[in-house]
């Protein structure tokens, strides 16, 4: 089926209207002033360029570019009347002296209302997010540790914490679990998960006689064994008696973890 043409009369409006937005634009705003009026109407500066070429405007872009510029609605559908509309002491926009326009864009931007702030999205983002204080591995095991407190937090998803009250991050210094878990990277620790056959095969964060670790967990027998993710002599495996695998030994599960990339 041949392709419905579209009436040369429709063609021709389109193509005045667009002829107009250029000119306005080129009078107000320069002969390459386009991505400025594109910004100010929010939209990519090809999109605007678009527009002057013949492509159709939408209504809202229409309207929008009649606020910024003043620009007489009649004038811009039909070629009648004046280019700009008057101002409210009957005065036409284009005539009005540089400072004028802006004392009157002051004035319109006083009775605007205030824009959010970046602090105000920033907050407004992090109530999609859960904070986690981070603290050095080796205040692991501190038993009075605070969760609330601390400088240095950082952000995830809810869904990936379990227990986000009982959630502490801890940021790792050396590699034993490289390469899955650099030194450097961050791990958030469930402190509310202590039972050694929950955490059969998990990674988990431990406190063997004073020193913290994080470790993948195996039982064997009436052991549990604190495997690094590469045995070898640095580091070793480390045999905890089931007896004295309580809370004290076995802090919790690592439930996320952030790597960062190694420098070459």
């Amino acid at each position: 089926m041949a392709r419905k043409k579209t009436p040369t009369v429709r063609v021709n409006v389109k193509a005045s209207l667009s002829r107009r937005l250029r000119e306005i634009r080129q009078e107000l705003f320069g002969e390459h002033g386009g991505p400025e009026l594109a910004r100010r109407l929010g939209l990519p500066a090809r999109t605007w360029y678009n527009y002057e070429t013949g492509v159709t405007v939408p209504a809202e872009v229409l309207l929008s570019f009649i606020e910024h510029t003043g620009a007489n609605p009649a004038y811009l559908l039909s070629g009648d009347g004046p280019r700009y509309s008057r101002t409210d002491d009957g005065r036409l926009v284009a005539d009005m002296s540089p400072v004028e326009l802006i004392r009157r864009g002051l004035e319109k931007l006083e009775r605007t209302p205030r824009l959010p702030s970046l602090d105000d999205r920033l907050d407004a983002t992090c109530e999609n997010f859960e904070t986690v204080r981070v603290v050095a591995l080796a205040d692991l095991c501190d038993p009075s540790l605070d969760f609330s407190g601390g400088e240095e937090r950082v952000l995830t998803y809810p869904q990936w914490l379990p227990n986000p009250s009982r959630t502490i991050a801890a940021r790792l210094d050396d590699d034993s679990m490289a390469p899955i878990l650099p030194s450097g990277s961050i791990v958030a620790i469930d402190r509310s998960v202590t039972q050694p056959r929950a955490l059969q095969g998990k990674i988990v964060a431990a406190c063997v006689e004073g020193q913290p670790m994080i470790r993948w967990l195996d039982l064997s027998g009436r052991h549990l064994i604190l495997r690094p993710n590469q045995p070898g002599g640095a580091f070793p495996l480390v045999p905890v008696d089931l007896d004295r695998a309580d809370s004290s030994v076995l802090l919790g599960r690592v439930v996320w973890a952030w790597s960062r990339f190694g420098e070459e």
